[in-house]
């Protein structure tokens, strides 16, 4: 099929709905279901983390581009992971304020 023919919109339904129509299929086809309701199905699917995942809240923190690459060369020069030193960081932060690690 060719992408350049298609609109914004219909390129927009094919990310979401996982697939494409074209310019002159859209007049002979039924209408598909609004952009609404096609994110509602997207959200409404069952989701399956990993089970490392299981019982656990992400925490996202944003660095400079140069603190991100300083943590994952320790990571690397450590043979570990970035997870485990950001688990690290936070057991020192809690030390470090005085607040009991929970669990």
């Amino acid at each position: 099929m060719d992408l350049e023919n298609i609109s914004l919109t219909d390129a927009i339904k094919a990310v979401a709905t996982g697939h494409v129509r074209a310019r002159n299929e859209a007049a002979a086809s039924p209408p598909e279901p609004s952009m609404t309701q096609a994110l509602k199905d997207v959200a409404s699917r069952k989701r399956n983390p990993p089970t490392t995942r299981a019982g656990r809240k992400g925490i996202v923190i944003y660095v400079d581009q140069d603190v991100a690459a300083a943590v994952r060369r320790l990571a690397a020069e450590l043979n570990t992971t970035v997870q485990a030193l950001g688990t690290t960081a936070f057991d020192l932060l809690l030390e470090k304020f005085g607040e009991p690690r929970p669990g």
